[in-house]
């Protein structure tokens, strides 16, 4: 039984489990992306069933993560079958096992206003903080649950890109000249969008307001009966 139901994996390498970052990463940018195609489909077709059917994937993932297997939840298996070819990243498992408990519990209080149908900001806003995560550490590689553990607990061995190795990396960057370089960019990309905005699909904006305009306008009876509709919007709509 503890062959099946074990969390992390144990590679001659190291001491203690571990788990494949690469994997990790690329369920959280699946479930990302599942997860914002869901949310967006609330607002294009009204309706809550892709949210919910995604929720409840979400769930049904992390419990087994957590309480079962990592290499048995779906999303994950689905991870590593795309990622097949890439070298192993391990990284300890126990900052992935506390982040993922925290996704087992933002799962239950979704579960709560799923059972029971309740409407609320906080359903949203859940829903929002779990796609934050789930962006943070599909693109970046950060893990906010990893962090959070390695500031409650000092002895983590391994964590995804060494965040919980203490060294002088930090130091060594030169984040003034990159500060500036972004400031820089933010100047130039908003000068393009007011350029856009106001010059280039300002006439386009214009020309549609103008014929919503003239289409809104609409020829008396009589003049359609005497076959001189277009005429009369020609001197009457403006």
């Amino acid at each position: 039984m503890g062959k099946y139901i074990s969390f992390g994996e144990t590679v001659d390498e190291y001491d203690f489990k571990v788990i494949n970052e690469n994997d990790a990463r690329a369920s959280a940018g699946i479930m990302f992306l599942l997860g914002i195609l869901s949310l967006f489909s609330v607002f294009l077709i009204n309706s809550l069933f892709w949210a919910e059917l995604f929720s409840i994937t979400f769930i049904i993932e992390f419990v087994i993560r957590v309480f079962i297997n990592p290499k048995y939840a779906p999303y994950m298996i689905l991870a590593s079958l795309i990622v097949s070819n890439q070298k192993e990243n391990w990284v300890e498992a126990k900052p992935k096992k506390f982040a993922w408990i925290l996704g087992v519990l933002l799962g239950f209080i979704m579960a709560f206003f799923i059972v029971f149908d309740f409407m609320s900001p906080i359903r949203l806003l859940i829903c929002v903080l779990c796609l934050v995560l789930l962006f943070l550490e599909s693109a970046f590689g950060i893990c906010l649950g990893c962090l959070l553990y390695k500031k409650i607990n000092i002895n983590v061995n391994k964590c995804a890109g060494d965040v919980c190795e203490i060294d002088d990396r930090k130091k060594k960057k030169d984040y003034k000249s990159k500060i500036i370089l972004l400031f820089c960019f933010t100047i130039l990309f908003s000068s393009i969008y007011f350029y856009l905005n106001n010059y280039k699909y300002k006439v386009s904006k214009e020309i549609m307001l103008d014929i919503k305009i003239k289409d809104d306008c609409q020829a008396p009876q009589w003049a359609i009966d005497m076959g001189h509709e277009q005429m009369w919007k020609s001197h009457n709509c403006k």
